[in-house]
């Protein structure tokens, strides 16, 4: 099972293992993003627990703010709607045990249609739990 986005950035969420005990599903991520003459691709697994996809999936259904984070904290969709506008917002940050750091994100104002895609591909996703 996968989700793909292409708008605002293409990413891809490849279903990889389910964990049963503390239900959860790894997913590997595959993110290009292209913003003027800069290109950054991101690939990494992520688990994310299914009560936190589910609010993730109702926040969307309902049409308010939505966070979907990874169990580890350093993954993060933020959707956030205010005012007329919707802001979608990206990011990782990751700590090796040495203390070395990868960050990246991004953001940027999407239409309703962009915000519809989203919602669709998350909410249709099939659940096992």
């Amino acid at each position: 099972m996968s989700i793909n986005l292409n708008h605002p950035i293409k990413i891809i969420f490849d279903e990889i293992e389910i964990d049963h005990y503390l239900p959860s599903i790894k997913f590997k991520i595959d993110l290009h993003l292209k913003q003027f003459t800069h290109f950054l691709a991101y690939s990494g697994e992520i688990w994310i627990d299914c009560n936190n996809w589910d609010q993730f999936s109702k926040a969307l259904s309902e049409g308010g703010d939505a966070i979907l984070n990874d169990m580890d904290n350093s993954f993060f969709i933020h959707i956030i709607k205010t005012n007329g506008s919707i802001v979608f917002t990206w990011s990782i940050n990751r700590q090796d045990p040495d203390g070395n750091v990868m960050s990246a994100g991004y953001s940027s104002n999407i239409t309703d249609d962009a915000y519809a895609v989203i919602r669709n591909e998350f909410i249709d996703y099939p659940k096992w739990w």
